[in-house]
Order: structure tokens, then C-alpha cells, then sequence
């Protein structure tokens, strides 16, 4: 008899959970209208998270195989979290008169376990170095007492391969976790799990022979152009950093497509791997049209050009490029440009080094003024070791010829000056140290960057004026840019949330004389160029003003000798598991920036400085985020009789004059 009610008891659990699907004709299609999700105890989660999770989202036609798969989903995804002991409870409520179905999802996630004991099988045979290196302590992911996540341990273990295919175990290789959960009444042993990592070593190899094999037209590469790259040498124990560094110095010859390199033979008896190179050669001449939008001076402007490129000038990789470009801002603010580029890899017999030489002529249009410059530039790049804080350091001399025009005479508080063309020489001096450990460029969540740039314009300039008549610069430029990224949400692959901050500090210091000869008078000039001074305001800058709109400066458009900007910005991505596509791109931010432009470091005061905050829309695609903000100007030091007050709810404030909308691309840092 007991049986039987077992059974009866089973049939009508059943008939309550798919009752309802059940009882749907053939033709009958409903859509989810909301998706409920209730915890019961404890929520490590939040509950977009949760719906991320799922393959049907709220709109979607509802499909019940589906909806018990996401079941197993939200479960697995607990469980691979460390919450072994998770319960998820569903119930579906429909309306018929709508055909419209509320899904609900019951957690409760109960006790997360953690490690209890970590085995590390099959590494007992390796060197104490190499030992040491596998349980180097801030390296590690993985710990005792720590949370058990499965995705945790596929990082731990790639990491331990990593350790130990850079140590001469080419064929290492890691083997499926083995989990094991604690059953005990001992209080301070439940919940917890031990975990078994098993390896296989294999052998200790060392570099053998690398054939190079070529596919296509080689156009005069040598097979010193190729081997030149490589960062191992014959006889050398195996590391695999060692292959990846030599692919990516081949990869800057631009005119090689894809070059990797395989293993050809493993000779287990004298232990070494002979290499392969498989190179595929590109056409030798590029044509490309281009179109893009650039930053001058905190104005965005639209452009486009077109290059052609001969991707092995006289061999050895070497690129030679001539470009026209257009760029376009409004009626009066426009660039053209023609430009040459000669890029040299392997500068001085090093793969680690290259320079690049730049001339072409520049043509400026601005609201009173416009100017045709010849410009000449050299520059030398050096990338130093991944352990290294300074990953690179980057060197450079420019030279601009300049012809500045007055395109109107110009009348102000009863002073006329009259239209004229003068000649100006500006040759600068450069040296910029960088630290870059960016996770990623489209989505930055992990990692930061930062840049030291250091410019002395009055070196150079002092020694060409002894030779020209002309307007020169003097002054020694110091900008540095930090910026930090956080990852705020749990997951390490499609991010949804994360933290953005930027510090940028420069100073202009003017020194030296500036006097010429101009149509038979001496004349004092400025001793920095408009366009090297900092401005403020901006898509990219202090999003409350719009561009070159804020600065304790006489003239805001032209700037002033000292900058200080800051930013927090929250960036969120909440569609990333959406079912359409074109949602899966869109994000979302808000910001608060602060910072001020002064005619010098003197000036400066903390009761000027500037703050913002907005929010704004984002759409991430190939070229980069598609940006429009809102930014409202919280404390204006400097409001003036239209902006009524300092604070933006001030008595008198205009709010009018409180906010500006922007338009970008790109990560605004």
C-alpha cells in the first residue's frame, strides 16, 4: 500500500510542475514576462547575475526544455562556485488572457565550502627552483581555507603548465581536478572539500634545429630576417615564453600574415624539440583607405585618408608608408596632412628595439589663424622585459618648420592688429617611459597604465636660431598619466562591472629668451606654441564644461602651463548574456572628474578645482566605444554672471548652464 501512495504522490509532483505546459495546445505560445529570482538565506549573488545565467530572458517565447535546462544551469553555476549543497525551487504562473508566463526561481544556496587540503600530484620529481616557482605565494590562486571555485583551479593549473613548459617541460600537461567533499559531524571539517591536481611532466627538453618554410612570394626576405627575431638559440632549455616572445617579434614584420611556430620533431632520446616555422608572405604593397576620428587639443574631429604602404623597403622588414589625410571639426577648425614613414625593426642589431623616420607637410586651419608647417620627426622605441616596471622607452626628436597666418585683422579694446604671416621653428626633444599592464583594450578590467613624458623645446630651437631669423620655443614639458582598472564583479571572462580611475598632471616650465627680427622690429615672442599648452574641458576631460571651456586662464581656448585631472568612472555591460546580439554590445557609465587648467604651477589652488559627474551610455565595437555623456558641473569655480553659482543647487544658479552633453569614441582613458 505504501508503494502505491509513493507512486500516486510522484505522479501528481509531476502533474504540479508540468501541469501547466502540459495543458497548452500544440499552437499556444507564450511570452516570459518576468523572471523572478527570490533567495532564501544568504545571496553571494546579485540577481542580474543570476538571469545573465539563463538562455531565456524576459521578452523571449517561452520553451519549457529550456527553461529546465536553465534550472542546471543556475544550479551549475553554484556549484561551481563552491556551493555544493544549492536547492532551486521553480514555479511558473501563466496568464492566458495575455499568453504571458512569470518564471520564479527559489534559491537557496546554503554553506560555500572551502579548501580544506591541496594535492599537488606528479610535480615530486622537479627541481627545488622550479618547485619554488609553482609555490611562489603571491603567485598561487589557489590556497588552503580559500573558496573552492572551478574556474579558480582551471587558472591554478594552467598556471602550474605555464611554470613548468617554461622550465624545459615541453610536454606538461595538467589533468581533470579531483574533488572531494567532506562528510563529517566534526563542526570545523564540514563544509569543506580536499582537491587532488594531477600533472604529468614528462621530460626536460632543450631547443634543437628550426626550419623556416615559406609560402607565397618571398620579396627578398633572407632567412637572417626571420631567424634575427627568434629569442631562443639552439641548445638552450626549452621555454615556452621563449616561443611566444619570437612570434610576436615576428608579427611586427608587417608583411608577414600569422607567423607561428610548431613543433616539427620531439627526439625523446636526446630530449629536443626541433621547430618549425611556418611563414606566410603578404602581398608587398598595401593600399587602404581609411576612416577615423582623432583628438587635438580636447576637439574631436572626423577623418579620412587613404595609404599606401610597401610592407619590405629594400628588405629586412623594413615599412615605407606616404598617407594623406583629411581631418574635420566644423566650418573653421580643420587638418590636412601628408605624411611619409619609414619604420625600422631590429634598430642597432636588436629585436627588442626599432625607430621610425616621419616628414611630411601639415596644413592647420583655426577660427583667427592658419598655419603650414613642415615637420620632420625620428623617434626610437625599446621594449623591455614583462618582469620589469617600465615595459617600454620611447625616445624622439621633432622638427616643425612653420608658416603662421593671420587670416583677418583683428580689433580689441581699441588695438588693431593687422593681418600677417610669420615663420616659427620648434624643435623638441623627447622621452616617454611607459608601464603598461592593461588586460584589455575594448574592456579594461584588470591592470594599469602608467606614462612619464618628458619635452625640452629650447635645447634645439636655441641652436637653429643662431642659423634662422625666427620665432622659436623655449620650455621643458613634464606630463604623467596613471590609470587603474578593477574588476567589480565575480566572473574573469565577460565582465559585466568594473572600475575605471585616471590621475593626469602637467607642468610647462618657460625658460630662455624669445626675441627676433620681425619686419625690422625686435620682437619678444611667446616661448610656448598654443598647441602645446594644456586645456581643459572636454568628451575626454572634465565632462561638465564642454571643450577648452574651464581654466583659471585668460584665454581658455588657447590654455595655460599647469593641468590637474582626475576620474572615477563606474562601467557596467548588464546585456552581456542577452539573446540579442546587437544588446550584448551595450553599456553603461557614470563618472565623477575633477580638475582645472592655471597659467602656472603657482597659481594653482584646491578651492578652483572643478568637479563633474554624469552618467552616459556606451556601445563597444571593433573601433572602439561609442560614447555619449551627460555631465553636470556639481562645483564651477568660476561661474561667472550666466552660471549664478559655484554649486549647481547654489542660490542663483542657472541650470542652463549647469551641464553639456558629449560625444566620443573610444574609452575616455
Amino acid at each position: 500500500m505504501n508503494h502505491i501512495y509513493r507512486i500516486l504522490f510522484s505522479a501528481l509532483l509531476i502533474l504540479k510542475l508540468c501541469g501547466p505546459a502540459l495543458a497548452q495546445s500544440e499552437n499556444d505560445v507564450f511570452e516570459i514576462d518576468d523572471i523572478n529570482i527570490v533567495f532564501t538565506g544568504a545571496s553571494s549573488f546579485e540577481q542580474e547575475t543570476i538571469r545573465g545565467i539563463m538562455a531565456l530572458k524576459e521578452g523571449d517565447e517561452f520553451d519549457f526544455e529550456t527553461f529546465v535546462q536553465d534550472i542546471e544551469r543556475v544550479k551549475k553555476y553554484y556549484f561551481d562556485n563552491g556551493f555544493f549543497d544549492i536547492k532551486v525551487d521553480t514555479a511558473l504562473s501563466y496568464d492566458y488572457r495575455s499568453f504571458e508566463v512569470d518564471e520564479t526561481f527559489t534559491i537557496n544556496e546554503g554553506s560555500r565550502y572551502r579548501i580544506n587540503k591541496l594535492t599537488l600530484e606528479g610535480i615530486e620529481d622537479v627541481s627545488g627552483e622550479i618547485s619554488g616557482k609553482i609555490l611562489q605565494p603571491g603567485d598561487r590562486k589557489v590556497y588552503e581555507g580559500g573558496f573552492y571555485s572551478r574556474d579558480t583551479l582551471k587558472q591554478e593549473i594552467l598556471r602550474i603548465v605555464d611554470v613548468l613548459q617554461n622550465n624545459g617541460y615541453a610536454l606538461a600537461e595538467g589533468g581533470s581536478p579531483e574533488v572531494l567533499k567532506i562528510e563529517t559531524n566534526i563542526p570545523e571539517m564540514k563544509n569543506k572539500v580536499n582537491i587532488n591536481l594531477p600533472f604529468i611532466t614528462g621530460l626536460i627538453y632543450a631547443f634543437g634545429t628550426t626550419k623556416v618554410n615559406f609560402r607565397g612570394e618571398k620579396y627578398n626576405i633572407t632567412l637572417n630576417d626571420i631567424t634575427r627575431e627568434l629569442s631562443y638559440k639552439q641548445g638552450q632549455i626549452y621555454r615556452k615564453e621563449e616561443i611566444v616572445k619570437s612570434e610576436i617579434n615576428l608579427s611586427k614584420m608587417s608583411i608577414l600574415e600569422n607567423p607561428r611556430i610548431n613543433f616539427a620533431d620531439i627526439d625523446s632520446a636526446n630530449r629536443i624539440i626541433d621547430l618549425k616555422i611556418d611563414i606566410y608572405v603578404s602581398k608587398k604593397y598595401e593600399l587602404v583607405p581609411e576612416i577615423f576620428t582623432y583628438y587635438f587639443r580636447n576637439y574631436l574631429y572626423a577623418g579620412a585618408g587613404i595609404s599606401l604602404s610597401d610592407k619590405n623597403f629594400f628588405g629586412g622588414g623594413r615599412v615605407l608608408t606616404t598617407a594623406v589625410r583629411g581631418y574635420y571639426n566644423s566650418v573653421e577648425n580643420y587638418r590636412g596632412e601628408w605624411i611619409n614613414t619609414l619604420f625600422q625593426p631590429f634598430l642597432f642589431g636588436n629585436k627588442n628595439t626599432s625607430g621610425s623616420w616621419n616628414i611630411g607637410l601639415k596644413y592647420i586651419s583655426e577660427e583667427i589663424s592658419a598655419t603650414s608647417t613642415l615637420t620632420n620627426l625620428f623617434s626610437v622605441s625599446h621594449e623591455l622585459p614583462s618582469y620589469t616596471y617600465l615595459n617600454r622607452i620611447v625616445g624622439s626628436w621633432e622638427t616643425d618648420y612653420d608658416n603662421i597666418t593671420l587670416k583677418e585683422d583683428l580689433e580689441e579694446e581699441d588695438v588693431k592688429i593687422n593681418s600677417f604671416s610669420l615663420n616659427a621653428i620648434n624643435s623638441t626633444l623627447s622621452l616617454g617611459l611607459i608601464h603598461n599592464s592593461v588586460n584589455n583594450l575594448q574592456f579594461p578590467f584588470k591592470g594599469n597604465f602608467q606614462s612619464y613624458d618628458f619635452e625640452d623645446s629650447g635645447l634645439m630651437s636655441g641652436l637653429l636660431k643662431k642659423f634662422i631669423n625666427a620665432y622659436i620655443n623655449s620650455y621643458f614639458k613634464v606630463t604623467t598619466l596613471a590609470s587603474f582598472y578593477f574588476n567589480l564583479s565575480n566572473r574573469e571572462f565577460q565582465v559585466p562591472s568594473a572600475l575605471a580611475t585616471k590621475l593626469y598632471v602637467g607642468s610647462i616650465f618657460e625658460y630662455g629668451d624669445n626675441t627676433f627680427n620681425f619686419n625690422g622690429q625686435e620682437i619678444s615672442g611667446d616661448r610656448v606654441p598654443s598647441d602645446e599648452r594644456f586645456v581643459c574641458g572636454g568628451s575626454s576631460s572634465v565632462r561638465g564644461w564642454g571643450a577648452r571651456q574651464l581654466g583659471i586662464v585668460d584665454d581658455k581656448d588657447i590654455g595655460g602651463n599647469f593641468l590637474l585631472e582626475s576620474s572615477v568612472e563606474h562601467r557596467i555591460r548588464p546585456f552581456l548574456g542577452a539573446s540579442n546580439i546587437y544588446f550584448r554590445d551595450l553599456g553603461f557609465a557614470s563618472f565623477v572628474d575633477i580638475g582645472n587648467v592655471w597659467s602656472e604651477i603657482q597659481k594653482f589652488r584646491i578651492s578652483e578645482i572643478a568637479v563633474a559627474a554624469g552618467a552616459g551610455i556606451r556601445y563597444y565595437t571593433i573601433i572602439g566605444a561609442i560614447r555619449f555623456d551627460i555631465g553636470f558641473k556639481i562645483y564651477d569655480p568660476q561661474p561667472g554672471p550666466v552660471g549664478g553659482s559655484n554649486w549647481i543647487f547654489g542660490s542663483g544658479a542657472n541650470f542652463r548652464d549647469k551641464y553639456n552633453f558629449q560625444f566620443g569614441i573610444g574609452n575616455t582613458f
